[in-house]
Order: structure tokens, then sequence, then C-alpha cells
């Protein structure tokens, strides 16, 4: 998955500045070198130096210099004219969003809503949060992020007292003589970890894959274990039963957590043969993971999104955690439970203000005492600042009716929100939509005013990684005169609505000073940071002061909980079969990201949209490979071509999700985590699977989406 590269070297006799940041793709955060001549990146180049990959870098990493050539890319802020985007002055728009946000949000602020995402710097979430709650005073801001990493971070929480993804640095899976991989592609989605993988493969650890799909990553396994879809929290309980029944439960776990009696009295009815069934999957495979799950010095359990995107994921992380603590592996170097963050930013976008419920710092914006910090950090008073709003999904469902304005930057809901036929439609009916982003993407194109963003060589910031290291992007590329980055339209739309004493930043380091300031006294403190500490080397936070070291290894005893001890939860699995005959969930491609709104135009990219099914299921419905089918859920209808696969569950079905028309269509728009709020992308029962003699064309732009009764 990893490659060399292969771009063309820079012409002889001619210097380039080199320029360091990171890539603009997945949570591992490669580092590259930017070779510039003339304010074009010439060359894209892998350091050594990168403290989190060593060098390595993917395809996607690799190809992002086509992002930045790309003739595709927005130039110039867009104006809806009798139903046409057009190009216009940035005053000319600048001055149409303040003036209709203004507007919409005189008798109620809050019909103006904020959407952000999950591959923005820090200092852009803290801006946007800050741009939301003290710019239009709103109390509805969200982010995609609500559909990676909620139920993980929620279950964290709850029972740590903190939410990082990894407790330990990457590096440290080589001491794992134990990896348990649910619903985790790695090999595909975070191909840099792989080489820790291996590394610990070759050390001698036992590593299990368990996802309804045999993927790349289980190639590294010792086994792979084909779960039903939906069903990870009931084999986890069922280890979990396993481990108390052969008196593995570890002693000193038993003083360091809470509810324990609960959670081992909740898991005592699951007994192997049945959990086995529920789980489609053999009772000697549930015995031999348990058995050397038990045995392990050091184990880790890791989930990806195959795991947690269901309307029960946060039992299911919540499952997962209490077996890591229960066989004592939390806190130990590469043991306990991990949540493998997705998008760039997944770990940062989710701790500094764009979520509903949230303020720099991983405050929480219901608690008085955060409320009142952040209040007289922005100088405004407390009675001003909005509580939470709505969560992400609820936030579009609303769009069009309670919310009448939305400023969307960095996502493209209309391919990554679930139900997207109907987000579609609820996007439609704003009376004001403004997208921020640096292509034309299907949700940019329902946009009254569209304003070309800023891409990631031509801002400065922080990132901050998939186990909690943060990272500087320093800016290679500058902005063509005249231009605006993301950051400068949030000021520049305050400024012009009256609010602009609140967004004064004569640089950008004042921002990002000002950003590192707002989160100190909070659970993910950066205020120990600067731009010249992270120049020489990036810090695991919490950073506390200029003093500290970081933070490498955050989940050990005491926790950060009121008595010190992990807040344990019961939960509550079912034990009746699936009646569904047919599953159906998604995933990604290795040469695909996200919504695809940059993959999908990068020549050095591939992939198609094609649905798996397996050979026996196949000609049971009399389908062949490459027969053209519609698929359709109580939510929607999809069509696309049919791929034959034995490594897939002969009761599951399988589609990428990048494109538009694609998988998300058929995920229930409504059925969401009644704690994180999380969509249940990884499961939609299927009404009808069907061949037809033609496929339309996938990828018309905003094509009509066949909704669902």
């Amino acid at each position: 998955m990893l490659e060399e590269n292969t771009q063309p070297a820079v012409l002889p006799n001619v210097v380039p500045r080199v320029t360091r940041s990171t890539c603009p793709y997945c949570a591992v955060q490669c580092s590259f070198d930017l070779h510039v001549l003339d304010n074009k990146v010439v060359k894209v180049a892998p350091t050594p130096e990168c403290p989190v990959a060593f060098g390595t870098v993917c395809k996607k990493g690799l190809a992002s210099l086509e992002d930045l050539n790309s003739p595709e890319r927005l130039r110039q802020p867009l104006l809806r004219k009798i139903g046409i985007l057009e190009a216009v002055s940035w005053d000319e728009a600048l001055n149409f969003v303040a003036s209709r946000f203004l507007e919409l949000g005189r008798d109620n602020p809050h019909a103006v809503g904020v959407f952000g995402g999950g591959s923005l710097t820090n200092e852009k979430v803290y801006l946007l949060g800050k741009f939301a709650r003290v710019g239009l005073k709103t109390k509805n801001i969200d982010y995609n992020g609500r559909f990676c990493m909620s139920s993980a971070a929620t279950a964290l929480n709850v029972t740590f007292g903190l939410d990082r993804g990894l407790s330990f640095p990457v590096k440290d899976l080589e001491k794992a003589d134990c990896i348990l991989l649910f619903g985790a592609n790695i090999a595909e989605t975070l191909p840099p970890l792989m080489q820790f993988l291996k590394a610990a493969k070759k050390a001698g650890s036992s590593i299990y894959t368990l996802d309804p799909r045999q993927t790349v990553t289980s190639s590294m396994a010792r086994k792979h274990i084909f779960v039903r879809p939906g069903t990870d929290a009931t084999l986890a309980g069922g280890l979990l039963h396993l481990l108390e029944k052969w008196g593995r439960i570890d002693v000193a776990a038993l003083e360091q957590a809470n509810n324990v009696a609960d959670v081992l009295e909740s898991v005592r009815f699951l007994n192997p043969e049945t959990v086995a069934e529920v789980c489609g999957i053999a009772l000697e495979d549930l015995l031999e993971v348990a058995e050397v799950y038990a045995s392990a010095r050091c184990a880790v359990i890791l989930s990806g999104r195959g795991a947690e995107q269901h309307e029960n994921g946060t039992d299911t992380v919540q499952a997962l955690i209490n077996l890591a603590m229960l066989a004592g592996h939390v806190g130990k170097a590469g043991g306990g439970y991990g949540t493998l963050t997705g998008q760039g930013n997944g770990q940062g976008g989710r701790e500094h203000g764009q979520k509903a419920d949230q303020l720099p710092g991983y405050r929480s914006i219901k608690n008085p005492q955060h409320r009142l910090e952040m209040a007289r950090f922005w100088g405004v008073p407390e009675t001003e600042l909005p509580g939470a709003g709505l969560s992400a999904q609820e936030l579009l469902l609303e769009c069009g009716k309670s919310v009448r304005a939305l400023l969307i930057l960095g996502s493209n809901p209309v391919v990554s929100a679930p139900g997207s036929s109907v987000v579609l439609e609820r996007l439609r009916a704003l009376e004001c939509l403004v997208v921020i982003d640096f292509f034309l993407s299907e949700t940019a194109e329902l946009a009254d005013v569209v304003f070309p963003g800023s891409l990631w060589a031509e801002e400065a910031g922080t990132m901050t990684n998939l186990e909690g290291r943060v990272l500087l992007r320093s800016q290679a590329l500058e902005l063509e005169p005249g231009a605006f980055s993301d950051a400068e339209i949030l000021c520049q739309i305050a400024k012009r609505m009256g609010r602009g004493a609140f967004f004064d930043y004569p640089s950008f380091d004042a921002l990002q000073n000002e950003f590192f300031a707002s989160t100190k006294g909070g659970i993910a403190d950066y205020s120990g940071l600067s731009k010249e500490r992270l120049l020489e080397r990036s810090l695991q936070w919490p950073v506390p002061d200029s003093s500290s070291e970081g933070t490498p290894y955050p989940y050990s005893f005491p926790f950060p909980t009121p008595d010190g001890k992990a807040r344990l939860r019961a939960v509550a699995v079912s034990l009746e079969p699936s009646e569904t005959a047919l599953h159906f969930t998604s995933g990604r491609l290795s040469g695909q990201y996200q919504s695809g709104t940059q993959t999908r135009r990068n020549p050095r990219l591939s992939g198609a949209l094609e649905m798996q099914i397996h050979p026996e299921t196949a000609a049971l419905h009399g389908l062949s490979a490459g027969d053209a089918v519609r698929l359709s859920s109580a939510e929607g209808t999809v069509m696309m071509p049919l791929v034959l696969s034995s490594k897939i569950r002969p009761d599951t079905l399988f589609a990428p999700f990048h494109w538009p028309q694609s998988a998300n269509v058929l995920v229930s728009s409504t059925r969401l985590d009644p704690l994180s709020k999380m969509p249940s992308f990884k499961y939609a029962s299927l009404t009808a699977l069907e061949k037809i003699s033609v496929l339309p064309n996938l990828l018309e732009p905003n094509a009509e989406l066949v909704a669902g009764a």
C-alpha cells in the first residue's frame, strides 16, 4: 500500500524552497516536504524525520500534488443569480452573506447554522466555534466528525473522563502480543500504520481481524473472523463472559473501576454457543480468540468505523472498553483499547468547539464553570453564550425548517451524510446555503454562495493525529492576490455583521496564539504549545505549560474522573438471531477518501463504485459478475455494477461511499445512537436486490436520487 516517490525531479540548476507540511488525508498525518518553485509545488517528498510514519507515505499522500495543481480548483467567489452560479467579487459575495445571515437570524439567531469538518486545522476549528457562538450567536453548530468518531469519543469520555483515540504512541503497537481489530481495515484506511502491525507480527503477536469482510489488513492476521454486521458488542460481551468463567479477570482492575459487579452480571447469560450463533461465527473461533486474549501479557483492542458506526455504537465501544479494562490491559504501553481516528484532524476536530455541546479545550458547553471561563476569555457575557445545539444529522434534517441558513466549511454532506437523498432535499429547502470549499463539490453545487477555500498547502496551523500528537503545518504557498483564506472569510463575514471587534487578528500567529491560550485548564490543554516549540518537535496533549513534555500515556490509573476510577457501564445486548436475509454495509477504498471531493478528481488515484456480493448469494439471485443491480432499503434506492467476492459473508453486501448515489442513500437518515448521535452507517436492511438492464450515469452531478417511502 505504500509507494515510492515516482514524481519527476526538479529541474537542474534551480533550487526550490522546501517547506515541511502534513498530509491532507488521514489521521496518521504523515510529514512530507513540499518543494516549491514560483509559488507552485513541484515535488512531494516523504521525510524520515516524520514522528509518526518515519518516512513512509501512502499513494494518496504522494498524489496530493495533483490536488494542488488541479484545473478544477475554485479561484473566485460564486453567487447564484437567476438560478446560476456566477463569478463575483469578494466584496459582493461577503456582503451578500453577511446581509442574509443578519436578516434570517434577526428574530432567532439559531435559524442560522454552521457545519464543519474533520480535516480543518485546530485553529479553524476554534475559529469556527467562536464564529458561531460569538459572531452569529447560534447554538446550531456541529461537524462531520459526528459521523466518524462520536461513539468512541462518548464511551471514552464516560469511562475515563478523557477522549484520546489512542492511549499510546502508534509505535507501541509493536509491544502488543495480541491485537484484536474490530471493523478496522488499516491497510486501506491508514496504510502507514501497517509497518507497526508487521513489526508486531514479526515479534510474535497474534493478530485477529473481526469484520464481515476479509480485507487487505487480514493478510497480517493469524485468523480472520467473519462477524455478522452489528454484533460486535455481543462478541465483546461473550469474550468477557469467558474471561470471568475461566477466572482471568485482572485483580488490580477490580480496584481501579466502578460498576464491575454490574458489568460482570450483564455478561453471565452470554453463553459461548449462543454468542457464536448470533455473531455468525464458529464456536471454536470464539474460544480461540478468548484464550489468546486472556493469556496475553499485553493486548490491545482497536476499533474502526465498522464496529462504531451503528445506532448502538457507543454500547459497542463500551463493551470493548469493559473487556480491555477487566482483562488488565488498560494503561500498558501498546495495550488497552484504542479507536482508529479516520479524518486528518478527526482528533483535534472534536476537541476545540465545532461540536454542538463543546467549547475549546474539550470543555462542555453545558458546564457552568466552563461557560464562564470561555465567556471571560472571549469578552462576552456568559448569558450571551448559546447552549447545546443540534447534532450533525439533526441539524441537516432541520434545514429548511427551523434552520433557514447554513454555512458549511470543509464538508460534503450530499455524499457523506446518512440518507443522503433526504439530506439533499433538506439542503435545497434552505433560504441561504453558503459553502467554503476549494472544489465545486456536490454540496457546493446547491449553494447560494460558494467561497474558494484555501488548500492545505496554502495555510498554516496545527493538526492533531490519531495518537493525540500535535503537528505543525507550515504554509508553503501564497494565496492569489486579493483572495482570503478560510479563516479570513469567517472573520470578514463577522466584521460585516458588526461583530468585527471579536475577530480582529493582525496575523495568523495572533489567531494561533489565541487558540493555544483558549485551551488552558481544559481537558485537551494545548496552552504549553507554541509555533516555536512545534518547529522543534511534535508533542502529545495535554501540554499544560511550556515546561511540559506532553503526555504519551493519558490512560493510566488514577484516571481523570472524580474518584480516579474508570466508570464502567453494563451494556445490554440481544441474543436474538437476525431475521434479515441480506445485510448491507459500506466502507472505504484505498484509492479514495471520504466523500471523494478531492480523490475522485485526482488522475493518480483510482477506485470503482461497485457492489461486492458473495458468489453463492449472487447465484441465489440469478446474478453474475458485471451485472447492473438495483438495491433498495426503506430509505432509498441505488444502482451499481456487481463484483463477486468470496471474501465477504454470504448474508452481507458491501459498497464504498465515496460517490454520490451510492452507499449512504441506503442508510437511515433518522436512526441515531441515543448517546453519541452516531448514524447507523454500517448497517441497512435491504428490501430488494434486482438485476437491471442498464445503469444511469452514476457520476452526473446532483442527479436525482430515489427516495424511499
